[in-house]
């Protein structure tokens, strides 16, 4: 029986290789034939353009002519010769007609949450307000242009509230609530009803006694944040931790059946303008509203995000713990990059002026509430220096969070160095964010330690370029304000985010233009020498963010096995012929997301 079996094997062996023999040359001749990527043919194939696919990581720039999508895959990058015949009788075949093909661009620091509630407003406020209603708080609108409005309104507003009744209200910095309001004042009014004001994004908040009594029950008289008088007695105003567990624990949240419908269509007009990955941090319900987003469909680019656990929690070295590393977890949508932490200063000069420099203010403007500025780790008992050592020992980067002055910068990059000395950073990518006053003490620190860089150029374009030069000095402004070049000569990584909702500063090819010519809205240049080339411009907004987002395998770049994340420009930002001061003209005219088109046209 085995003698038999073997011939059997010897006969069906001697056929196949006689087989083989007979059809060789037909089956050589094919597949010269074919390109050497045809498993199947090409979903998509842009053809006759310049293409750039960001595959080197350093300039000068690859420029092709074609590339072929396949599967949400790029397949191919090449010569129209090469690429063409990828091309079956379903392929979308699209003649670029001379437009370019870039990466989709990787934004690493915007805030689509808080801009669509205020784009928004007036589709989320009735639900939102019905919803605090049914969880018995009710929500005051308050004129805070002095001590006097303030009460004025709130007099009225509780004498239309029942006893027991949570009333909140929210606003900006301002010196009311900074410095002149106290829970007395409050308590003449409403002895019965929780109350809290929330300043900005909780930096600061204001509380009556009735919700000051909550605090202490839930966290203990000892809340960092609990901003007392001379005598040690709380006078209701509110700092980083003590605001914020009010902000984020005690008050009910937006729920996220209100809020996914209008991110979703914040974000759609981020895809429009080529934007195809966005960093974000995001607190619990904004996770959850997201997620709900990409389950319903709905989620129209990748958002890879910072965990704000960590900002101002009392609680965040247990909940780490608890937690477990997650950073990198997710799906292509949707993945954790990292946690925020409690932010070191507020903003800059023509912004509250709260910013934690070194340098001595020469002017005081009329809005700048902290004459001497402002360090908030130096308040006591804050812990975030502790929650970033414990978020590093937990596996975790910092991220997203945000910082103005120099001093600040040297805070956290003490951290980071003190995260370090217990267990190697070097290649974890922790961030540090706007680049604003950056001193050459911050460069060489952060350089040292492998920190990647988020970089705004709409607030050094808008406000912050000129209010550094009258506050603090103009060298400073030339020498500290995002100094790109000399992160980038020290070995830095540095990227590129928006940071605004405004138009046309949010469009990618108006920050091109401000990154290479150094020029603000008001025609004025600061720090002509750090102004970087176009080819390094572009490698921030996609490539190097890539790597921001911890994706650096599958996005930034036009390769084979990448996720085909493309914008289509109707010019090329290499063009020589193009002026510096009119990159901001070139128009996306479509953004391709896992190889499809999701905004603008191909014809």
């Amino acid at each position: 029986m085995t003698q038999n079996k073997h011939i059997s094997r010897t006969v069906r062996t001697h056929c196949m290789v006689s087989l083989l023999v007979l059809l060789g040359p037909w089956t050589v001749t094919q597949a010269q034939e074919l390109p050497p990527e045809i498993v199947q043919y090409a979903d998509m194939v842009l053809h006759n353009g310049q293409v750039l696919p960001m595959d080197r990581d350093q300039p000068p720039l690859t420029v092709a002519q074609a590339v072929a999508l396949r599967n949400g895959r790029i397949m191919a990058v090449g010569t129209n010769d090469r690429i063409l015949p990828m091309a079956g009788p379903d392929t979308v075949r699209v003649d670029l007609g001379g437009k370019t093909v870039i990466p989709g661009i990787v934004d690493t620091h915007s805030h689509p949450n808080r801009y669509a509630l205020r784009h928004y407003v007036d589709e989320v406020t009735p639900p939102y307000l019905k919803s605090l209603e049914e969880r018995n708080v009710m929500f005051a609108t308050l004129r805070w242009e002095t001590k006097e409005t303030v009460l004025a309104d709130f007099e009225k507003f509780v004498g239309g509230v029942s006893p027991g009744q949570w009333i909140y209200t929210t606003t900006q910095l301002n010196r009311p609530v900074i410095y002149e309001l106290t829970r007395y004042d409050l308590d003449k009014f409403s002895p019965d009803n929780p109350f809290y004001a929330k300043v900005g994004n909780a930096w600061f908040g204001l509380v009556n006694t009735p919700m000051l009594e909550i605090m202490i029950e839930t966290y203990g008289e000892n809340l960092p944040g609990i901003l007392k008088d001379e005598q040690g007695v709380p006078t209701g105003r509110l700092f980083g931790i003590a605001s914020t567990v009010v902000d984020q624990d005690l008050l009910p949240q937006m729920p996220p059946e209100i809020i996914a419908p209008v991110f979703t269509k914040e974000l759609e007009e981020w895809v429009a303008m080529g934007v195809t990955t966005l960093s974000t941090r995001l607190r619990g319900v904004e996770i959850t509203a997201h997620g709900l987003m990409e389950k319903r469909g709905e989620l129209p680019l990748r958002i890879a995000y910072s965990h704000e656990m960590g900002r101002w929690n009392p609680s965040a070295e247990r909940e780490l713990k608890r937690l477990g590393n997650l950073q990198g977890h997710g799906t292509d949508r949707l993945w954790l990059i990292g946690i925020s932490v409690g932010i070191t200063d507020g903003n800059g000069p023509g912004a509250g002026g709260d910013s934690c420099t070194t340098l001595t203010k020469r002017e005081i403007l009329p809005n700048d509430l902290f004459p001497e500025g402002k360090c908030y780790w130096d308040q006591p008992s804050d812990p975030t220096r502790e929650t970033v050592l414990a978020a590093s020992r937990a596996g975790y980067r910092i991220a997203g969070t945000h910082t103005f002055g120099d001093k600040g910068f040297l805070m956290l990059l003490d951290a980071y160095a003190a995260a370090n000395q217990e267990s190697s950073i070097l290649d974890k990518r922790f961030a540090l964010e706007h680049g604003l006053m950056v001193s050459p003490e911050v460069v060489r620190k952060s350089a040292e330690l492998g920190v990647i860089w988020s970089l705004q150029p709409p607030l050094f374009a808008g406000r912050y370029a000129g209010a550094v030069s009258r506050v603090f000095g103009e060298e400073y402004a030339h020498r500290w304000v995002m100094p790109v070049k000399s992160l980038i000569d020290a070995g830095a990584r540095v990227t590129y985010g928006a940071d605004t909702h405004r138009d046309p500063d949010r469009q990618p090819m108006f920050n091109l233009e401000v990154l290479v010519t150094r020029r603000t809205h008001d025609g004025r240049v600061f720090g002509p020498q750090e102004a970087i080339d176009r080819s390094s411009a572009l490698l921030m907004m996609t490539r190097w963010g890539a790597d921001y987002v911890l994706r650096e395998d599958i996005l930034g770049s036009l390769e084979p096995g990448k996720l085909a994340d493309l914008a289509v420009l109707d010019k090329n930002p290499l063009d020589p012929d193009i002026a510096n001061e009119d990159l901001s003209e070139i128009k996306v005219v479509a953004t391709i997301i896992d190889g499809k088109v999701v905004a603008g046209s191909l014809n």
